[in-house]
């Protein structure tokens, strides 16, 4: 599953890559934690134009009724089985109607090697933006009358690369392609689940990064998070 990940690019690259004229780009950084439910930005549609909006992580749906709910709810939604999310209540109205892409420079990932877990930073391997895709909702809050944007990253079984990697449960998130991005966004529900297909193996290169990152006891929002580190007794594919 794609629990962590991190930004570290700038509003005129989002710009000169999707051609939008404005851009604000949510808190960057090296490391992020998707059960402090951050800011990412999200490409959509906007009146048939891409337009990049900032959204917590952790898809609330539209029918929650109080502020309790949608924060227990929202805990469990930061990643969507793409096989499934159709006959999931907590996914389906989004997937039928709100898809959108998640923009991030790269996504974290543990490897179980007996009692270890090994962290790994994953990023494209030409160095682009990554492209994931997501479904996402807005919901109000009853008390405030505040609207909260949020969304969920799709997942779907890992190619052998990222199986390698996420040994447990080899899932990984379904990548969008930049010939796809559009196909995407416009197309129905049942052809976007053509779309969601684990990425080739050399689309993304991994490294294993340091242990510190295992820890909440560390800041892990700094350089070091994504800087190659060598595990020791341990061999890897990268």
């Amino acid at each position: 599953m794609c629990f962590s990940y991190a930004i570290n690019f700038s509003p005129e690259s989002l710009k000169s890559k999707f051609g939008i004229k404005d851009v604000s780009l949510p808190t960057q950084g090296f490391f992020f934690s998707g059960f402090e439910h951050p800011e990412m930005p999200i490409l959509s549609l906007k009146d048939n134009e891409l337009d990049i909006t900032n959204m917590h992580w952790g898809l609330i749906p539209n029918w929650v009724k109080s502020v309790d709910q949608a924060i227990d709810l929202r805990k469990n939604s930061l990643n969507a089985r793409s096989e499934t999310a159709i006959e999931k209540p907590m996914f389906y109205g989004a997937w039928e109607s709100h898809p959108c892409i998640v923009l991030a420079s790269g996504f974290f990932e543990w490897k179980q090697v007996n009692k270890e877990k090994i962290p790994h930073y994953i990023y494209a391997t030409n160095g682009e933006i990554l492209s994931m895709a997501g479904i996402y909702d807005i919901w109000t809050n009853n008390i405030t009358g505040e609207t909260v944007k949020s969304f969920a990253i799709l997942t779907t079984q890992a190619n052998s690369m990222m199986s390698e990697i996420h040994n447990v449960k080899h899932r990984m998130p379904v990548i969008i392609d930049n010939n796809n991005i559009k196909v995407w966004l416009n197309s129905t529900a049942s052809d976007r689940l053509d779309l969601c297909k684990p990425c080739s193996n050399d689309y993304l290169t991994a490294h294993t990064v340091s242990q510190k990152l295992n820890s909440t006891k560390h800041y892990r929002n700094e350089s070091w998070a994504i800087e190659p580190a060598k595990i020791a007794n341990q061999t890897t594919l990268f």
